[in-house]
């Protein structure tokens, strides 16, 4: 097995409301998790992401922008 849950629609749906991994990771092809309503909630409030750089490739050169979370608690 490769780990790899392929759904027609793009959404998971399970009982609880809960994804849970063995390594505390979701990995998507395209990095992005989209949600219905724009929130994503965890159990301890904290969002946590290997890389803080996002970058854009403008005119044939490399431009590389900041990456922002904002946690609204």
């Amino acid at each position: 097995s490769d780990s790899l849950i392929s759904t027609t629609d793009e959404v998971i749906s399970t009982t609880d409301e809960v994804i849970s991994t063995t390594d505390e990771v979701i990995s998507t092809t395209d990095e992005v998790i989209s949600t219905t309503y724009g929130k994503i909630s965890t159990t301890d409030e904290v969002i946590s992401t290997t890389t803080s750089m996002t970058t854009s490739t403008v005119s044939g050169n490399t431009i590389a922008f900041q990456c922002s979370i904002t946690i609204v608690s």
